[in-house]
């Protein structure tokens, strides 16, 4: 049985060690729904209940990120604590400034399929665990990472995000709520049904026109092609698209929103190579990014470097959506 992918991040607080349980138990119950297998489902429920005890030791309170494609299981926790000033030894086994066994971060690197963190002195932490729990239908061409999180009132996110081989889309469905989630969800849906050799122009054109029995949104289309050493963007409204390598260089969107109106429908090319970051990101976030103060974060895996910007620059009044690709 197909399984729904959980692409609006489960938030799950952590701030009192009643909630490390509660927040092991929301994990195993998305997990079971990927794989049987229980020595994954063991290592998993480690990692989770390491990764909250770790937020009410070290940070007195934080967040626990979750999220799936169907295929992959992702956990992020994020606080705002004290930070480590030197990662490396926190990692290793049987290092504890709590005086316990010292046994959270190193578990977690050792258990973990994928693992990442980054850290500095009192600014708080994020770390990255993500389970391969079942085989991916093709090998993604590039790292991603991605938090996506709905208006702190609502329950469903009026924002979608999604990868298709070189091509990625985010969208802001108007407002918030549920009509913006219809809207976001249809122009996902139009994306994952394009045929690839569509320019970016010709699929928003077309995704404009479907979304015109919905209250419509932000859209915004970024193609990489590495070989030829260039990122095609096609945007309308305020879905924010940056560069980063050298210096951080944002990309046009035109005027309009998708499903109501929209001017002309134009699609610009920048440089790309390897050392080159693409950020998109939905109104939620603040779109004035600086990465000064957060030295090697672009080094980190995609979906930290998502989580710390989710962290240090969304706003709480809309729901705020980052996507983070990297070579």
């Amino acid at each position: 049985m197909a399984v729904t992918p959980l692409l609006c991040s489960q938030l799950l607080p952590v701030s009192d060690v009643a909630h490390v349980d509660a927040a092991r138990r929301a994990v195993i119950r998305q997990a079971s729904q990927l794989t049987d297998d229980p020595e994954t489902l063991g290592r998993v429920t480690v990692v989770a209940q390491e990764l909250a005890r770790n937020l009410v030791n070290h940070a007195g309170e934080g967040e626990l990120y979750l999220s799936h494609d169907g295929y992959a299981l992702d956990m992020i926790a994020v606080d705002n604590g004290p930070g480590m000033s030197n990662v490396t030894q926190c990692i290793s086994d049987h290092y504890s400034t709590k005086g316990t066994m010292g046994a959270g971060l190193g578990a977690i690197k050792r258990m973990s399929d994928q693992f990442d963190i980054f850290s500095l002195p009192q600014q708080g932490a994020v770390v990255f665990s993500r389970f391969q729990l079942q085989p991916a239908p093709a090998p993604s061409l590039f790292r991603q990472g991605a938090i996506s999180t709905s208006h702190p009132k609502e329950e469903v996110c009026g924002d979608a995000w999604a990868v298709l081989g070189n091509r990625v889309m985010v969208c802001d469905g108007l407002g918030h709520g549920p009509l913006a989630h219809v809207a976001s969800s249809k122009a996902r849906e139009i994306f994952f049904d394009h045929e690839p050799g569509q320019s970016l122009t010709t699929l928003m054109e077309r995704t404009h026109r479907a979304l015109m029995n919905t209250r419509g949104g932000a859209l915004a289309f970024a193609e990489i092609d590495a070989a030829q050493g260039r990122v095609t963007f096609c945007g309308v409204g305020n879905i924010a698209g940056v560069l980063v390598a050298d210096r951080v260089r944002s990309m046009v969107s035109s005027n309009g929103t998708a499903g109501y109106k929209v001017g002309r429908i134009q699609a610009f090319t920048y440089p790309w190579d390897e050392s080159t970051a693409l950020i998109m990101s939905s109104d939620g976030i603040n779109s004035r990014l600086s990465f000064e103060g957060y030295p090697g974060l672009l080094n980190k895996h995609p979906a930290v470097v998502a989580a710390v910007i989710h962290r240090d620059f969304k706003r709480t009044t809309d729901d705020a959506t980052v996507l983070v690709i990297r070579a």
